[in-house]
């Protein structure tokens, strides 16, 4: 296959349809993008300023933007106690920070990330980056924590920023070059969660004013609307889709009360009122919902995009990703910070010493997900998430077996980096390779949902096995620790099985020709280039 352009010329208009395909597995070959007559004139990139600008340049400024998103989640971790303080509230009540926030980040994915298809992915990603600012500055101003959980909740559309970056970047170029750049968001993504814990750590030592520990997500906020607003281009493709606002509210009903039920099967059991009614609630919005898009001739979520072969398999690894990673999240550190005399295992780590450990961990991450698409030049994007599965399996192994040694356990947590970080990077890529041109947004979206919604379940499964051993003044058991372990092999197992489905082919000349052969469940709606 001819090498793909990687140049995007404004005045380039796309012939035969916006919609694309890949052969996930081809190790060799390249996402065949939309067929363009290229005018005899070629402008440069501009930006709303007008000023050229460079695709290189405009990479940098949403590697920016992706960075800021990181430094924002992580910088309130460390202040969660000195926040319960100032605002007169329990441990419990700090829990709703976090929560509300995820129910808001599950509403703002799929809704802007579609919007942004239809509308436009720099206008949706303005909007974001504008409620996040004014959700920033509510917290660190109000007094009242009523207001501040209003704050919460205008930032959520900070979690839609990535898949709205990652359908800017693959309008404008394709191939290997937009692997290298979807990986490097994800790093500096992950760079920006550690800087903000570090600065707020520092910062709330040294400033006593607490009003402006709380204010600096909103400066650097504010930097990312400049660079959003007047350094950004719009992306060119756009859906002809309608808004399915009845699809949308379904969507949005459904995740809230499944999150809400997960989150309080720890604290009321899951036999509780308090987790059975929003479960159930749940179930019948979802059937409802799943026959409404169905139906629909413009549905909020493409389901026959979806459960086609050609998404399926990343999807599901990307449920099963979340589940293993971000599910067990705290349970590697409650285990380190174990103390051996009292349980009989764990190696009694200092807070600082796990989080050096940590920060290790987050480092390899950053690095594996920078540089997957060297290593899927070589072997493929499925071979690259294969690798990354088979590092985490034997993350999990390696801590079920030999969990009373020192120098496995740290090997572990290089392995777990690796791992995630090899997922992180070519998991979302990927699914914007596979995902028609007009739909960019929203398969991101949904992979990003996904990955969530995953954490939700297992975090709430988890918390259930680690709390049916607690023992007074000790913690879980041993047993726990291993069955979460245990089952993060069983779903990363389904994994392999999943990418194993995914096809390996080499794709015809004309991209269309293998969506309507190989895939005609897959209702491609026509788009038009906007300019």
């Amino acid at each position: 296959m001819g090498q793909v352009d990687t140049h995007f010329l404004p005045d380039r208009k796309p012939v035969g349809g916006a919609s694309r395909t890949s052969g996930a597995g081809d190790s060799h070959q390249e996402k065949p993008r939309e067929k363009f007559m290229p005018s005899t004139n070629t402008p440069e990139l501009r930006a709303s300023t007008g000023v050229p600008l460079k695709m290189s340049a405009i990479i940098g400024f949403l590697i920016f933007v992706e960075f800021t998103s990181g430094f924002v989640q992580g910088y309130y971790i460390p202040l969660y106690g000195a926040m319960s303080a100032r605002w007169g509230i329990t441990d419990a009540d700090i829990t709703w920070f976090v929560t509300l926030w995820t129910l808001s980040s599950a509403v703002c994915i799929p809704v802007l990330a579609k919007l942004g298809d239809i509308f436009g992915h720099r206008k949706m990603l303005r909007l974001a980056v504008i409620a996040v600012l004014v959700g920033v500055c509510f917290v660190a101003y109000s007094n009242n924590y009523t207001l501040v959980l209003v704050g919460r909740i205008l930032t959520g559309p900070l979690s839609v920023w990535l898949p709205l970056e990652i359908a800017l970047v693959h309008d404008r170029i394709a191939g290997e070059r937009a692997r290298k750049s979807v990986g490097l968001l994800i790093s500096f993504m992950t760079v920006g969660v550690v800087a903000g814990m570090l600065v707020s750590g520092v910062i709330a030592g040294l400033e006593r004013n607490f009003t402006m520990v709380l204010l600096v997500p909103a400066i650097i906020t504010a930097l990312c609307v400049f660079v959003v607003f007047f350094l950004v281009p719009e992306s060119t493709v756009r859906s002809k889709s309608t808004v399915d606002y009845l699809g949308f509210l379904g969507l949005a009903a459904s995740m809230i009360t499944l999150l809400l039920a997960l989150s309080g099967i720890q604290k009321y059991g899951i036999s509780s009122p308090q987790v059975l009614v929003p479960l159930l609630t749940c179930g019948v919005i979802t059937v409802a919902w799943v026959w409404w898009e169905s139906q629909t001739a413009c549905p909020a979520i493409d389901l026959r995009l979806v459960r086609s072969r050609l998404m399926w398999p990343p999807y599901l690894t990307a449920f099963l990703f979340g589940i293993v990673t971000l599910g067990s999240q705290t349970v590697i550190t409650t285990f380190l910070a174990a103390k051996p005399k009292v349980v009989g295992f764990g190696f009694a780590m200092a807070p600082g010493n796990i989080s050096l450990l940590t920060a290790g961990d987050t480092l390899t991450a950053c690095v594996a997900a920078a540089t997957f698409a060297y290593l899927a030049r070589a072997i493929g994007m499925r071979g690259v998430l294969l690798v990354g599965v088979t590092f985490l399996a034997t993350a999990n192994l390696l801590l079920i077996f030999a969990n009373d040694q020192m120098s496995l356990v740290v090997l572990s947590l290089i392995f777990i980096g690796t791992g995630s970080g090899l997922l992180l990077g070519a998991l979302p890529s990927l699914v914007a390779e596979l995902s028609p041109a007009d739909q960019t947004g929203i398969a991101s979206g949904i992979y990003n949902s996904l990955k969530t919604l995953g954490g939700a379940v297992g975090g709430a499964i988890f918390g259930v096995i680690m709390a049916s051993t607690v023992i007074s003044g000790s913690g879980a058991a041993l047993s726990s620790y291993k069955m979460v372990w245990i089952i993060g092999v069983a779903a990363l197992c389904l994994c392999v099985v999943s990418l194993l489905f995914m096809r390996q082919q080499k794709p015809p000349a004309n991209a269309i020709a293998i969506a309507i052969t190989e895939y005609p469940e897959v209702k491609r709606p026509d788009s038009e280039s906007v300019h």
